[in-house]
């Protein structure tokens, strides 16, 4: 039946129970029994409408007027719709030789939040890369490249001196930027709350991660910041169980940087790293002393050995692709001099000159789009104790 004609009845019978003549049920014109508890729900339903609820959920705004009481009446949360608005009210169930009538193609969707997307975990922290705030102009790095000098001196005879030297290590701004465009149909229409949210969260993110793969592998060209890996020489060692303890063991100077492997981490990239899990070392051979090592299940991995007894192997993967069977790696030695009270000391900088959010909803407000833009300025990588770093590429296969 009609939603009108159903109207029109229980009208009818509220003007009888008003001069005292109403039965306890009203009769719809189909013959459904209406309960009396019932008829003002049914009022208040015929008041609201379905357009009203869908806007409160899209624009977050609350519902106002019948909307509101009858989402009240019904202890709905924020954002609901009622059942009874797209199928009217329960009615008593009646069996019929219908043709029923299917859904359309086209139905509704009842989204959940947006699904963040994931990044890899910034590396330049533990490689000691520090990004200090700067203040306007060309950033530079005075560093001691000539030591001064010391010596026995006879009695009475004099200590000469001799000439330090400083050398400057400079850099100047480079712009990286992300950019959102969104168009108001879009946030109108998508369903969740959480859109415009997850994509400024999303935005941030690639940023960062644009920031760190830079500091790794920027070449300095054009635009381009200068990144660490640019900066180091490699040497090449063939890569088993006793290849990667030495691609560690190798960066042990006696101090100032490392004293220990435990000093010496090593970053490389995710094939290297699955290699280093699957070598093992395998016991003694049998009347001799030398170990044997395997791809097969021994004592124990090359990478498990080196998280015991160095500072670390890890994987990143924004360091280089395995190429001609040479991975480039990263040996980070983070031991330091040992200065009265000093613990540690920067190896390395990337300067950062500002952040810069901008949200644009005017530019484009004709063609009903809305811009965010982030912009950070940022300098080269600048090696400001270059003993601290070596590459070694290890030949993977």
């Amino acid at each position: 039946m009609a939603a009108s004609g159903l109207e029109v009845e229980l009208r009818a019978a509220l003007a009888a129970e008003a001069d005292g003549s109403a039965p306890a049920t009203a009769s719809a014109a189909d013959g459904t029994q209406v309960p009396h508890e019932d008829r003002e729900r049914i009022d208040l339903r015929s008041r609201c409408s379905l357009g009203g609820f869908l806007s409160a959920a899209v624009t977050g705004r609350p519902l106002t007027g019948a909307e509101a009481e009858l989402a009240s009446e019904l202890n709905l949360g924020t954002g609901s719709i009622p059942h009874e608005m797209l199928t009217g009210p329960d009615k008593p169930v009646e069996h019929r030789a219908d043709a029923p009538t299917l859904a359309p193609g086209t139905v509704g969707v009842s989204l959940m939040a947006v699904v963040p997307s994931i990044f890899a975990r910034s590396v330049v922290p533990r490689l000691g890369i520090e990004m200090p705030r700067v203040p306007s102009g060309t950033y530079g790095v005075p560093r001691i490249t000539t030591d001064l000098t010391a010596g026995a001196v006879a009695k009475g005879a004099a200590q000469g001196s001799t000439a330090a030297a400083l050398t400057v290590a400079t850099t100047t701004p480079h712009r990286v930027a992300a950019r959102l465009s969104i168009a108001l149909e879009d946030v109108a229409a998508i369903g969740t709350d959480s859109f415009g949210a997850a994509l400024r969260q999303n935005l941030m993110l690639a940023l960062s991660a644009r920031l760190d793969l830079f500091a790794l592998n920027g070449d300095g060209t054009g635009a381009n910041p200068q990144g660490l890996i640019g900066l180091l020489t490699d040497p090449t060692d063939v890569v088993d169980w006793a290849g990667f303890v030495g691609a560690l063991a190798g960066g042990i100077d006696g101090g100032p940087w490392a004293e220990s492997m435990m000093d010496v981490s090593l970053l490389v990239n995710a094939e290297t790293m699955r290699l280093a899990e699957q070598t093992f070392r395998g016991p003694a051979s049998v009347g001799t002393s030398a170990d044997t090592y395997s791809d097969t299940p021994g004592e124990m991995s090359a990478a498990a050995y080196l998280r015991a007894h160095s500072g670390g192997v890890f994987a990143s993967s924004r360091m280089p692709d395995t190429s001609s069977a040479i991975a480039a790696c990263i040996r980070y030695r983070s031991g330091t001099m040992g200065l009265d009270g000093v613990d540690a000391m920067m190896t390395a900088a990337c300067p950062v000159w500002s952040e810069v959010a901008i949200d644009d909803p005017y530019t484009d407000a004709a063609s009903g789009q809305r811009h965010f833009t982030l912009t950070v300025l940022v300098g080269d990588v600048i090696l400001t104790q270059p003993s601290a770093y070596e590459r070694v590429d290890l030949k993977v296969a």
